[in-house]
């Protein structure tokens, strides 16, 4: 097996890729959302076996991350370990959860360690939501609401709220083309956001709402009327990723008719002792 750096710009690239990866769409659409929508800083790889390709993988500048897609374990340990050593600044990791489970023994032995439990749910939606009330608030982002809205993304992502906003949040912001907020009358208070269309399907991303406005579905408007505008410009599926433990949110997708269709691994890495510590 060997690892091939792709050329993902040259049209023949991109659609040997669409077709490789279209089979497992729904695990794959940081991929595909990505390579549609030409995120900057995407460097893309294959696991080949003479032309065979065993698995691809992706390294993205921006929010330092290795996804791993359509890669069986013995593929994805090798992806891992070639895209850990040319891009040694990464922090996660995302993929199915064999595959991820593979890789992350990998990068340990290299001396990384995932901070907490990445284990989340996959949960899909194959129709459009029933209307929900407070959708009638929900917008898209405007020039104004990007420092509120990186503050509540910073509840996602464990982050201090009272911190000043720095350029490089901002830039992770303005990088997905569509973001919706719900403004109850002072500025945004819940959100979400999506990287675009993959093949047939899309992800759901980002959603947050104030601690303030919990409790009053604001997030599955706001949920609701990112699926149906997707919806409105083809899509026919829609994927998200959250954790297992937060019933809230669960409560949130599921009555706006997400349902659980397997496990997703999100991992944050950190420099460890080159061991796993927990056995996930």
């Amino acid at each position: 097996m060997r690892i091939e750096k792709l050329d993902h710009g040259e049209e023949k690239v991109r659609q040997h890729l669409f077709a490789f990866l279209r089979p497992h769409e729904a695990e794959c659409l940081f991929l595909t959302g990505n390579l549609k929508n030409r995120f900057p800083g995407t460097h893309l790889y294959a696991a080949r076996q003479g032309e065979e390709w065993l698995g691809v993988g992706g390294y993205y500048e921006e929010p330092r991350a290795v996804v791993l897609g359509a890669a069986e374990d013995a593929a994805a340990r090798e992806l891992a370990s070639e895209l850990a050593g040319r891009h040694p600044d990464l922090q996660s990791l995302c993929a199915p959860a064999g595959p991820a489970a593979a890789a992350c023994r990998v990068l340990a032995g290299m001396g990384w360690d995932h901070a907490e439990d990445p284990r989340c749910l996959l949960m899909e939606l194959d129709s459009p939501p029933a209307p929900q009330e407070f959708e009638g608030l929900v917008r898209p982002i405007r020039l104004g609401d990007h420092v509120p809205v990186v503050k509540l993304l910073r509840q996602i992502h464990n982050r201090p709220p009272g911190a000043p906003v720095t350029e490089h949040e901002l830039r992770a912001l303005l990088m997905n083309p569509l973001c919706l907020v719900l403004d109850a009358g002072s500025g945004p208070v819940a959100t979400a956001q999506t990287n675009g269309m993959g093949i047939a399907a899309f992800q759901v991303l980002g959603v947050a709402t104030d601690p303030a406005h919990r409790n009053r579905g604001y997030a599955r408007a706001v949920c609701a009327s990112l699926v149906r505008t997707m919806w409105g410009r083809g899509a026919r599926r829609a994927v998200l990723f959250t954790r297992r433990d937060n019933p809230a949110a669960l409560g949130c997708y599921r009555r706006i008719g997400f349902r659980t269709a397997g496990e997703y691994w999100v991992a944050r890495l950190v420099r460890g002792g080159g061991r796993v510590s927990t056995p996930w």
